[in-house]
């Protein structure tokens, strides 16, 4: 019973978020010397009076800035995010179509990220201040400290530009930008993942080529979320393998596998939960560069169009969606914690 409060009271307070940052986000942009009508109309001489008239009475143009919040807000709990200026259609039919393209990049980073960062943090905190140690924390350090687009720029250089006739010759294998080649039409829309859509329409080539076209995005985002994954297992373990419960499980005579991964594992994993909530919120709103080195049709990209094209309802749908991942990830991870550690109670 506890914890159906603490979720309904989270989901009411995630509520207050999501309003304030859509507060915030409207006044930031309302203070931003522009001219809406300039960016959609052009300039002056080239505009229809009678359309003029039109758009400054839809968007209150004429009114005060809290006239123009209050009736944008109406809209927005009404369920319209409004048309987008950018893309000539309504945001949320916009953002339908992009969202799935994030998702699908950033479970694959995601996958890519846990699959060395976790392993790799566990062997180098059991095997302390040998070679394999060493090695694992250099690689680390160097993907905390290259930013992503230099990840990307890197890999399309070496494995797009250099080795992609020969990759494409003697393997298939197709490492590009955007998520199909164009020799492909994108699948029927079920779920918007263009692999599993594939795979729904029977086109194994197709999947194939989507798949292919995931692995230079997706390893950018996994190669520089998995250098800090990969520190904070290492420390988190080290700090479990050398407490008291620890040297009581091994003096007891239990094998070094089960001590680690049964024993010390679950506790050292609590602290990466914490990141790793984070992190995929992370990825989703950071995808923005990768997206746009990989012309990756995503919210990311579409989140730099608008913003570049002064398109307010398409950025404050960008900042919504976005508020509802964060808040909503940040719910799951602090639930997690129950799971993870008995002593977490909900009140």
């Amino acid at each position: 019973m506890q914890l159906k409060y603490y979720i309904l009271r989270r989901v009411i307070l995630q509520v207050f978020v999501i309003l304030g940052v859509m507060t915030m986000t409207f006044f930031i942009y309302k203070a931003i010397p522009q001219d809406p009508i300039s960016i959609m109309l052009g300039p002056p001489e080239m505009r229809d009076p009678e359309l003029e008239k039109i758009l400054i009475e839809q968007f209150k143009l004429n009114e005060p800035v809290w006239v123009q919040y209050f009736a944008y807000m109406n809209q927005f709990l009404r369920g319209n995010l409004g048309m987008s200026l950018f893309a000539h259609r309504p945001v949320i039919e916009e953002l339908a179509y992009r969202f799935p393209a994030t998702v699908e990049l950033v479970i694959f980073g995601f996958l890519i990220a846990m699959a060395i960062g976790i392993p790799a943090g566990i062997i180098s905190a059991t095997r302390r201040g040998s070679k394999v140690d060493q090695g694992t924390r250099v690689f680390s350090i160097v993907g905390v400290c290259a930013p992503q687009f230099w990840w990307g720029v890197m890999f399309l250089l070496v494995f797009y530009l250099y080795l992609g006739p020969a990759l494409n010759q003697y393997l298939g294998i197709s490492l590009s930008t955007q998520r199909l080649s164009y020799w492909h039409n994108a699948p029927p829309l079920v779920t918007g993942f263009f692999t599993i859509d594939s795979l729904i329409e029977g086109n194994i080539p197709k999947f194939l080529d989507a798949l292919t076209h995931l692995i230079l995005p997706a390893a950018t985002i996994g190669i520089t979320s998995c250098g800090l994954t990969m520190r904070l297992t290492r420390s988190s373990m080290l700090e479990v393998i050398n407490s008291d419960y620890i040297r009581t499980a091994r003096m007891k005579g239990l094998r070094e596998r089960v001590v680690i991964y049964k024993h010390a594992l679950k506790n050292a994993l609590i602290p990466t939960v914490t990141y790793v909530g984070a992190l995929l919120g992370g990825m989703l709103g950071g995808s923005i560069m990768v997206e746009t080195v990989f012309n990756w049709h995503g919210m990311g990209l579409f989140a730099v169009s608008v913003l570049f094209s002064s398109d307010m309802p398409g950025l404050m749908g960008v900042v919504f969606f976005m508020a509802i991942i964060y808040s909503t990830i940040n719910l799951i991870v602090d639930l997690f914690y129950g799971i993870l550690d008995p002593r977490v109670r909900y009140g």
